[in-house]
């Protein structure tokens, strides 16, 4: 996948350069060359996430490079949205996996949708790059037993507790809002049960594609310790 779009920002930089020239027959050659390998990165369905987030990088930065010029920008527009829609449609497998397993977790992009989000048993909330929860799904606040307006605004760290968000939080946030998807898990004791909390996080973008957060998705598991002493 590197060298694929590696090769078509090396070929476009050629196209850009013969347009200058006015070299048609180049310009020509080139096009179909850079439709090809377009075709070959954007079509690819790929099985590791680490590629999955270089497609999804490399349509962003295409559309940023071809802004000004409208004929591609809605080119561009519809490559973005064939990614969204194979990948955030469909859920992303795991690392190796075929996406029709029924664990297969996040996506690593998710486009923000409250009233898909609030429908969700599970808790949901989604924190700005500023580390205060700016969304939160009822069931998240019920489980807090608050008002939305009562947990929107707050500090994670409210949540999760300072030191917690100091030594791990902080830094699976930061990945986030660089692109990546993180996942944490840890047991605590509530009222005498040890309770396993687990959290994906993954980027969570506006309907246009600008960075909203991180989504932040909260499951209670069962506790394997438990279990193996029973």
């Amino acid at each position: 996948m590197k060298r694929l779009i590696e090769s078509f920002w090396q070929r476009y930089k050629e196209l850009k350069s013969a347009v200058i020239r006015n070299d048609a027959p180049k310009v020509a050659a080139l096009d179909k060359e850079l439709e090809k390998l377009l075709d070959s990165i954007i079509g690819r369905k790929n099985a590791s996430s680490s590629e999955i987030l270089e497609q999804f990088r490399f349509a962003i930065d295409l559309l940023n490079e071809e802004a000004e010029d409208i004929g591609c920008v809605q080119r561009n527009s519809e490559v973005l949205r064939r990614l969204v829609d194979r990948y955030i449609g469909a859920g992303l497998p795991r690392d190796g996996g075929t996406g029709t397993e029924e664990d297969a977790p996040w996506s690593p992009y998710v486009i923000l949708d409250e009233d898909r989000l609030d429908d969700l048993d599970d808790r949901v909330v989604v924190v700005s790059p500023g580390y205060r929860i700016n969304y939160t799904n009822s069931a998240n606040a019920a489980s807090l037993q608050s008002d939305r307006s009562d947990i929107i605004g707050k500090h994670i760290a409210e949540l999760v507790g300072i030191h917690r968000f100091q030594q791990i939080f902080r830094h699976k946030l930061d990945a986030c809002f660089k692109g990546e998807a993180e996942k944490y898990t840890y047991a605590e004791d509530e009222l005498g049960h040890t309770v396993v909390k687990s959290f994906e996080m993954s980027p969570c973008y506006s309907p246009s594609y600008k960075l909203v957060g991180a989504i932040v998705v909260v499951k209670e598991l069962e506790d394997r310790r438990s279990r193996d002493v029973a």
